[in-house]
């Protein structure tokens, strides 16, 4: 028993266990710091993605119900009216040959991450 109090009876932490733990504290960060960048860096390709698809149906149907010819400045006020922010880091929005297009986010982006998985229909 005078052992264990012994053990107890310490009125604090020494430099070296401070040190320690410190250093642990940093490894773990590091090792953190780039898993945590990569999944920030997919899920904005994939908001700016799924963005871009809401935003190209409800344009193609605008068009469709009013009759209407696709130009530079109905997309322009179109995409005003959308009213949400489409690329999460502020990439130009185009709509080309049918598409919308993102010029940070290509389309080949959202592709390349879903080889070899089911397609969803």
């Amino acid at each position: 028993m005078r052992k264990l109090k012994g053990i107890f009876n310490k009125k604090g932490l020494t430099l070296v266990e401070v040190l320690a733990v410190l250093v642990i504290l940093g490894i773990l960060v590091v090792i953190a710091i780039p898993s945590i960048s990569s999944s920030i860096e997919k899920a904005n390709t994939e908001v700016c993605h799924t963005n871009r698809v809401e935003l190209e149906e409800s344009y193609e149907m605008e068009l469709t119900l009013e009759n209407l010819v696709n130009n530079e400045k109905l997309f322009t006020m179109y995409v005003r009216e959308f009213g949400e922010q489409i690329c999460p880091e502020n990439g130009v929005i185009t709509y080309v040959d049918g598409e919308v297009n993102c010029s940070v986010h290509t389309v080949n982006d959202h592709e390349e991450d879903n080889e070899g998985e089911v397609p969803f229909l």
